[in-house]
């Protein structure tokens, strides 16, 4: 697995933090430190995550509601 992929596997376990069942959620990436995060089974449920990095891997910084 490269670090991409594990950085993008953190990033889907941590959704939980906020609530949300990773496994409902698929992440595209729109810019270096934006992703949308688009529900799997209602696509007019999407949200924008922001990412920080702490000690060289990513996290979530916040995520907002975009559609519903």
């Amino acid at each position: 697995m490269t670090q991409q992929q594990n950085n993008l596997l953190k990033l889907q376990t941590e959704l939980s933090q906020f609530g949300l069942n990773p496994t409902e959620w698929t992440l595209e990436k729109i810019q270096s430190l934006t992703y949308l995060i688009k529900n799997k089974f209602d696509d007019s449920f999407a949200l924008c995550g922001k990412l920080e990095f702490k000690n060289k891997t990513p996290a979530w910084k916040s995520i907002d509601l975009v559609a519903l």
